[in-house]
């Protein structure tokens, strides 16, 4: 499974949102567009602490290439403006399957034309306007007792 962090800019929120995931086995994190001091500092410090970890990382320049480059099955865009969902449900589903879920970093917004294939979704039990680094940690919880169930 592919959890994704979308258009970063904050370093600290993109080593953040790496080492929250890295902390659940069989998830592999991947950043989209990152811009400013994330492209700059923040991959080159991701790719540090991967090779240090021994865990994967990719980096994607658009949301599309989870489609065409990663053969994702399913894509969820986690937006406060999605139909609501029970999170456990879907990442239920999603285990041992090509699906990606990505968090919005906060910072920019994708197009309409980037959310075109991709399910727009909002975890019923999580509150609206929690920041991206809560969600991921949200998300990593709910992944680690979904994986020691199955």
């Amino acid at each position: 499974m592919y959890i994704a962090l979308y258009a970063p800019s904050s370093v600290q929120k993109l080593l953040d949102f790496l080492k929250t995931i890295y902390s659940v086995e069989n998830t592999v994190p991947v950043i989209i567009k990152p811009f400013g001091a994330a492209a700059q500092v923040g991959v080159p410090e991701a790719h540090r602490l991967s090779y240090k970890l021994g865990k994967p990382l990719i980096i994607l320049p658009e949301l599309r290439d989870l489609r065409s480059i990663l053969n994702c099955e399913s894509i969820y865009y986690l937006g406060e403006e999605g139909v609501e969902v029970e999170l456990d449900s879907v990442l239920s589903e999603a285990l041992g399957r090509k699906t990606a879920l990505v968090i919005n970093s906060g910072e920019q917004e994708p197009s309409r034309k980037e959310l075109e294939d991709v399910k727009v979704i909002w975890p019923i039990d999580i509150p609206r306007g929690i920041s991206a680094t809560a969600l991921t940690g949200v998300i990593a919880y709910k992944l680690y007792h979904a994986l020691r169930e199955k």
